[in-house]
């Protein structure tokens, strides 16, 4: 999920992680630290094949803001050039803030039509050596072309297709790894339930894929939204990505979600630092006006987020100007109510 409202220093958003995870994050971060902008040119991908997605839109349209897949560009340009195999599968238009939300057929099938989308011209030559060309494709839910007036998947429809059945016209045994960004806005805290960014990489796990999801934040002052740090954070993951396959990491299960902060004029860049998701709201979502037991309209708007009360949030570390690397488990089992339930369930007899 994305917000342009969401304060520089106040962040937060997903579902609470056990600290056990993101102890297992934190061999990943130590190795990324030493290298978060690798300036002697992009590491060493050559062989690794990758499918991104995001929530922003396979198009690109947007060339001023990046509201709508600039980020998804960006990352095809990094680990196209560090030599990875890449291939794009999307939603065709924007969907921020679509959680995991998969289309359902009900009572009768529906389609979804996989579409070539032509890259923006900035971008057009970046993947030309590899085997897939870097092919970009959206996906719609309609039986025709895709259009504007066409309803799109969702992001995690984008990876459900693509893993189940339109990856392997690439490669017969599919990718190694799912990357999902660059998203236009952060995701961090109580909010990530919400995010289509880290709902597509949730939907990966479930095919046993690795993913990761990347994003960067968005300032509050809307004059330096140009600026959002895609390139960085696409720069960062390749680094990533390489630490975490020379360390023997990349496993089925494993799911990541990358936070890279907006460095304002005068403010420094600190480390990647392994954090857990916080309990505070990034976007302070407030409801405005009186509305009587009849029913009525609210006005809904952004607004103040409240204080972070977790140890170690990537909400914390995102004000710090840190790049937050938290694990997610993408399982909503929470092991540790074992016992309750077995005393709850020992009612009924």
């Amino acid at each position: 999920m994305r917000s342009t409202f969401s304060p520089a220093r106040a962040r937060s958003r997903f579902v609470a992680l056990g600290l056990a995870l993101a102890t297992a994050a934190s061999v990943l971060v130590a190795g990324a630290a030493t290298g978060a902008a690798t300036a002697a040119g992009a590491p060493d991908l050559h062989g690794l094949r990758v499918l991104i997605t995001n929530d922003d839109s396979a198009r690109g349209l947007d060339a001023g803001f990046g509201t709508d897949g600039k980020g998804l560009y960006e990352l095809r340009k990094a680990f196209c050039a560090a030599g990875a195999d890449v291939l794009v599968v999307a939603p065709w238009s924007q969907q921020s803030g679509a959680g995991a939300r998969m289309t359902s057929p009900g009572f009768a099938p529906v389609p979804l039509t996989v579409q070539a989308v032509t890259p923006p011209a900035a971008y057009a030559g970046d993947c030309a050596a590899a085997s897939t060309g870097g092919a970009v494709f959206g996906v719609c839910q309609s039986a025709g072309p895709c259009s504007s007036s066409t309803p799109t998947a969702s992001p995690a429809d984008a990876v459900n297709v693509a893993l189940s059945r339109f990856a392997k016209t690439y490669w017969a045994d599919g990718p190694d790894l799912v990357l999902s960004g660059v998203n236009f806005g952060q995701n961090v805290g109580a909010t990530l339930n919400h995010s289509g960014t880290v709902g597509a990489a949730v939907t990966a796990r479930e095919y046993g894929v690795p993913a990761f999801a990347f994003s960067a934040e968005v300032p509050r002052d809307l004059a330096q939204i140009p600026f959002v740090p895609f390139a960085q954070t696409a720069a960062f993951a390749t680094d990533l990505v390489a630490k975490t396959v020379r360390s023997k990491q990349l496993k089925p299960g494993l799911v990541l979600n990358v936070n890279y902060p907006f460095v304002a004029a005068g403010e420094t860049l600190g480390k990647p630092v392994s954090t857990v998701a916080g309990t505070s709201n990034d976007i302070g979502l407030t409801f405005n006006g009186d509305v009587p037991r009849t029913g009525g309209t609210y006005q809904l708007s952004a607004g103040t987020p409240a204080a972070e009360t977790r140890k170690n949030a990537d909400t914390t570390a995102l004000a710090a100007n840190r790049i937050s690397v938290t694990r997610l488990d993408g399982d909503w089992t929470w092991t540790e109510s074992a016992g309750l339930l077995t005393v709850l369930l020992t009612l009924f007899g």
